[in-house]
């Protein structure tokens, strides 16, 4: 069975939060059985004063006394108590005899034991109020239970995550968990891959008349919304001419000058310009299909769901998408989704999924997902990738033993390597597609060489070399580009030129971004430049960049892209409001110019290509700073079935499925 044990770790491209997936198998009939046992627990409770976790001589008659009943029901009393685990009750024959007594738990143990059972069959409330309502206690026990189990034939996973969720609006800027979220709530007209490849969703067909300058999407028949209204050609087409009057939306749609619906199930967009990858547009996140009436539903711009509760989640009982999941309930305590037994696809193998906000000292670990079984309940849990490391130890240990150990060395070395082609298939890594990078503030008015001079002092080597000295080390490899498969930039040598004595940053709420600010703080006092570090709320942070108030000398991001990679590093470059507040007028209208000349004349098989070379020119001009890559783990050991990496480090939930579940 699984858990996910969500810590993960994605912000807005990477999290300080690590996942986590465990598994466990058992069978819950004690869980059910012990909501009704508040007459047990209290007599178990008169037990503790006698003292817990050692073995107690006394007679039966002084455990009646203590438990204040009779002798006859205290031997009862005592056999379940034994039953249910909680005791172990040795009784001797004879007067005055005295037994062995022995508490399994204190009573603070039991209650957590006992609750986390409740949890396990999604008694959470009952749970949380069985141990007056200790939140840090409760957030301990929901890690304990997190995973996958199957109730009446059905799968349900649990996951705990470091962070409250923004409201999931495809309108609103979110970060990389959320937009990951966003997946699994909404659908796109189409979708389209790392390759550029468009592919169907909402939309079964589509076609492109060059000549007219006109697209035209054909729906799927009998499709809705979660809330069971129809999605058809006049909804979306009223949809798209509200965006249309977005602030966010209105660089991407300029061209787009009509948007009409031909008939229930055809959708027309007329152009006033060539763009033979305007489909690929349409797969981004932000423009997944939902209601008209979600757009007037906004966060306040400077919310912050860890310090106001109701800033993010006051529209949670209204989202209504249209994809795999729904959203059935939204709190600043948990998320829940439900797979949607109406989507147009197939359905998801999980039922439910719920996410826990429990904070832990372990969200300082990003861009990590573990899988971890328990094969029995109780027993430790094993990470793969240790596995390697104690089979070599034990393999050393007996090769320095005599001659007449050979044969057992040689089956010990071909049970190693057996074991790391299991942990090879139990993990899976990859580079993130974005990168965290560092954009030069127009508003600093550096010139070319002060740019470099400084793009060299915080060089990705020279960076990733300070960050390896923190408590925290971070999985990740230098960037030198936007994309660690593009062309590796490096500056040549510059002489030294001269900086203010003082340089401001400005960062996000986000674990490895403030690692990296403390990293360039420390490289630029090695040259006598002292820094201050502003850290924003990331709503705040968007909000002022969107009116160009970011006045920092440096403003630190990270570049989340998506599973539509061509379209999703076109969208930065066009519209991101922090890339488009950093850079000067001139630089801004050069940089509109080349991406619409890419859009009009390049399917979107060649953007990538195209835009490799225009993040180069911004990387030698100095505008902006790559950093680094995040490297993101998903470590299983082959009791779930389907799981996957993707590109935002979460497993794939809607495919996860084990042939060890049992029914409980």
């Amino acid at each position: 069975m699984a858990l996910f044990s969500s810590l993960l770790s994605h912000n807005l491209g990477y999290n300080s939060f690590k996942p986590c997936l465990r598994t466990k198998r058992g069978n819950n009939d004690d869980a059910v059985a012990i909501l009704n046992n508040d007459k047990k627990i209290l007599h178990f409770s008169r037990l503790t004063k006698l003292g817990a976790k050692q073995a107690i001589a006394i007679t039966l008659q002084e455990v009646a006394e203590v438990m204040f009943t009779s002798t006859r029901h205290c031997r009862t009393l005592l056999n379940e108590l034994r039953d249910l685990g909680w005791l172990e009750w040795t009784p001797k024959a004879g007067r005055n005899q005295r037994s062995r007594l022995y508490l399994v738990y204190t009573l603070d143990e039991l209650k957590a034991e006992l609750a986390q059972q409740m949890i396990a069959v999604g008694k959470y409330e009952k749970a949380l109020a069985f141990i007056d309502h200790d939140q840090q206690l409760f957030g301990q026990l929901l890690q304990n239970t997190s995973g996958a189990v199957q109730r009446e034939g059905r799968l349900h996973i649990q996951l705990t995550y470091g962070r409250s969720f923004a409201a999931l609006l495809p309108h609103i800027a979110l970060r990389n968990s959320e937009r990951f979220l966003l997946r699994q709530v909404y659908c796109c007209l189409v979708q389209c891959d790392k390759d550029g490849i468009i592919t169907p969703q909402l939309a079964h067909h589509w076609v492109y008349n060059a000549e007219l300058q006109r697209w035209r999407f054909y729906l799927r028949p009998a499709l809705t919304f979660h809330d069971g209204s129809a999605i058809n050609a006049e909804k979306i087409a009223e949809l798209f001419n509200r965006l249309k009057q977005l602030a966010t939306y209105q660089t991407e749609l300029a061209h787009v000058s009509h948007i009409t619906a031909i008939n229930p199930l055809c959708i027309d967009f007329q152009l006033d310009q060539p763009d033979p990858g305007f489909a690929g547009l349409l797969a981004d996140v932000k423009y997944s299909i939902q209601p008209c009436f979600q757009l007037q539903l906004q966060p306040h711009p400077n919310s912050n769901p860890n310090s106001n509760p109701n800033s993010q989640f006051n529209t949670a009982n209204a989202i209504v998408g249209s994809g795999a999941f729904r959203v059935q309930e939204h709190t600043q305590q948990y998320l829940r989704l439900q797979a949607y037994d109406n989507y147009y696809s197939h359905r998801a193998l999980t039922d439910t999924v719920t996410i826990w906000q429990v904070s832990s000292p372990q969200t300082d670990l990003p861009c990590t997902t573990e899988i971890q079984a328990n094969v029995v309940q109780k027993t430790s849990q094993i990470r793969s990738n240790y596995a390697t490391n104690s089979l070599e130890q034990e393999n050393r240990s007996l090769k320095q033993e005599n001659s007449s150990l050979e044969r057992d060395i040689d089956s010990l070395e071909r049970k190693t390597r057996s074991d790391e082609q299991v942990i090879e298939s139990a993990q899976k890594s990859r580079i993130e597609y974005g990168c965290l990078l560092a954009m030069v503030n127009s508003k600093a008015e550096l010139s070319l060489l002060q740019r470099k001079y400084l793009s060299q002092l915080l060089a990705a080597d020279k960076l990733m070399a300070e960050l390896k000295l923190s408590a925290n080390p971070i999985e990740a490899i230098p960037a030198y580009n936007l994309l660690s498969s593009w062309l590796k930039v490096i500056s040549i040598g510059t002489t030294q030129q001269p900086l203010a004595s003082k340089l401001t940053i400005a960062i996000f709420e986000h674990h490895t971004l403030k690692e990296c600010a403390q990293a360039m703080v420390a490289l630029l006092k090695q040259v006598g430049i002292n820094c201050q570090v502003n850290v924003y709320a990331f709503e705040e942070f968007v909000q002022k960049a969107s009116t160009n108030s970011l006045s920092e000398d440096l403003i630190l991001i990270s570049l989340d892209l998506d599973d539509n990679l061509p379209t999703s590093v076109f969208h930065w470059m066009l519209s991101n409001s922090i890339l488009n507040q950093s850079l000067s007028a001139e630089a801004s209208t050069w940089l509109q110019t080349k991406l619409i000349n890419i859009r009009q004349q390049q399917p979107l098989t060649n953007y990538l290509t195209e835009l490799e070379s225009i993040s180069t020119a911004m990387i030698t001009e100095h505008w902006m700073i790559p950093m680094l890559h995040h490297r993101q783990t998903l470590y299983f050991q082959g009791v779930l079935k389907g799981v996957s990496i993707n590109v935002w480090g979460w497993p794939d939930i809607q495919d996860v499925w084990s042939e060890e579940l049992i029914n409980i």
